[in-house]
């Protein structure tokens, strides 16, 4: 297909705030056209975080798609006008009360490229302290884990975000964390 062809005759967009949808027909280059979809999406963050503890920071949170609690690092959207090392050290303010550190980045990848048009930034912080009256956001528990704890839910399952496990394993890759 050409690269080109990707942008073909808009049939419609819709906006829902955080994210929108595309929906256009593009040639595929045998003279046949299809119709595509793309979820127009703001760049994400995550933070793995180490305190001096030895001890990782996690956060659990309710999620309506699942309807379920999650084990998550913490992270979000790339605010409009902010890199995303800035965003991922007010993500990790906001979520879990910790600040300062020591940041690296561990990498950048879409976030699903079959539908999605955003990368997803993953960082890791070395020993972020808690913050002063800082209080972690409405709707989030903050969770200390060992590393046999972190261990324990990559395998049983618990922590299973796809953009937590590329984060341990680029931190684990690059020798921040040791996870074997």
């Amino acid at each position: 297909m050409d690269p080109k062809s990707a942008s073909g005759q808009i049939v419609a967009e819709w906006d829902f705030g955080v994210y929108s949808v595309k929906s256009f027909d593009a040639d595929r280059g045998n003279g046949a056209t299809n119709r595509f979809n793309v979820l127009k999406c703001p760049d994400w963050v995550n933070v793995l975080a180490i305190v001096p503890s030895g001890q990782f920071v996690f956060v659990r949170q309710f999620r309506y798609a699942l309807a379920r609690e999650t084990l998550e690092l913490p992270g979000g959207i790339v605010e409009d006008g902010a890199s995303p090392l800035e965003s991922a050290q007010e993500e990790l303010l906001e979520e879990t009360g910790y600040a300062g550190g020591e940041w690296f980045i561990l990498g950048n990848y879409l976030a699903n490229a079959g539908l999605q048009n955003n990368y997803v930034h993953s960082f890791f912080c070395r020993n972020p302290s808690p913050k002063l009256g800082v209080v972690p956001e409405d709707g989030t528990t903050v969770q200390l884990l060992s590393t046999e704890e972190v261990r324990q839910a990559l395998y049983g399952g618990e922590l299973c975000q796809a953009f937590a496990l590329a984060s341990v394993l680029l931190a684990s890759r690059q020798g921040l964390v040791t996870m074997s």
